[in-house]
Parts: structure tokens; sequence; C-alpha cells
């Protein structure tokens, strides 16, 4: 009678020790890198300010990385050749003559003590500084989103237009209706 033949395993085996540290160190590298790009340039900013072709071999690259992070494998040679497509879309963007974040932002005292900080646009907000303090950052068209969608609003706006120079020290809801001779 012939013996049985075993299968092999199909158990996975992960990585050394050492080699885990290797991949930790080279995707803390990786992270450390773009970081720092995303405060200088906004996040998931800069790929979009490169030409179609640089874009699609990047995020054919980093699609490898996480492949290979998936895999424990190979993560980083993978590491060091996406670094260096980070590094072309950088000059690239840079080339193209596009300005990296200004930090641009209007600062406010909110009711509960935190600073406001109003920005030009979302990629801005990565750049304002927060300096230990507790800062909520919101774009312009998030203002505009939060006032349109806020019911106590359109009577301000109807004040502020009645009354140019207006400002705002509180808003309160009513529970009745107002009905008299103003015309608001």
């Amino acid at each position: 009678m012939k013996g049985k033949q075993t299968k092999p395993s199909k158990q996975f085996y992960a990585p050394s020790q050492m080699a885990m540290r290797r991949m930790q160190d080279a995707l803390h590298r990786y992270d450390d890198r773009v970081s720092a790009l995303e405060r200088k340039w906004g996040v998931d900013r800069l790929v979009w300010l490169v030409g179609g072709d640089l874009r699609d071999r990047f995020e054919k690259q980093l699609g490898l990385l996480n492949e290979a992070i998936e895999k424990q494998h190979d993560v980083e040679h993978q590491v060091e050749v996406t670094l260096r497509g980070v590094d072309a879309i950088e000059k690239a963007a840079i080339a193209a003559g596009v300005q990296p974040l200004s930090g641009q932002h209007v600062e406010g005292r909110l009711p509960d003590g935190r600073v406001l900080a109003i920005v030009p646009n979302a990629y801005d907000a990565a750049a304002v500084p927060r300096e230990g303090r507790q800062v909520a950052v919101y774009s312009v068209d998030e203002v505009g989103l939060l006032i349109a969608e806020h019911a106590a609003s359109k009577m301000v706006n109807k004040v502020k237009d009645a009354f140019p120079g207006a400002t705002v020290e509180s808003v309160s809801p009513t529970a009745k209706e107002l009905n008299d001779e103003i015309p608001f």
C-alpha cells in the first residue's frame, strides 16, 4: 500500500522580526515624507497638480506599494520607488509654477474658547498652525454651506441685507412666528 501523499501547507509564515522592523522603518520614512509634503502642498492635492501620465504612473506605483504591504514582501523596495515618484510629482508641480499652500487664514474666537480659522479652500486647512491651540478650521465653502443650511441664518441674512454693516452678536431661535410690520 502506498503512503498517503501530504499536501503542502497553506499556512502563512510571517517574515522574521528583523524583516518586519525593516518594513516598518521604510513605511515610517514614507509616512514622514508624505506628511511633510501634505503640510506643504495640502492633503491629496499634489498628485492632482501634475499631468495625467505622471499621475497615472504614480497611482500605479501606489498600488504596487499597497500590494507589497499586504503581502509583507518587497516593501522596502516599493517604498523607495514610491518616494522617487513623490519627488518627481513635487518637481513637476514646481516646474509647472504651482505654489505650495500659503497658510493664509483668518482667525476668530468661538464661544467655547476654541480658535476659529477660516481658510480659502480645503487644501489650506493643512497649513493652519495649531501651536498647541484647539483650532476649528473651516474652508470658505464650508462656512457658506453652514450658513445656507442653518435655519437662523435666513433671518440673519435678511437683517444684514436690510442693515448693511450690521454684525451678529448672538443667535437664538424663536418659538413663535414673527408677523409684524417689519418687512423681513
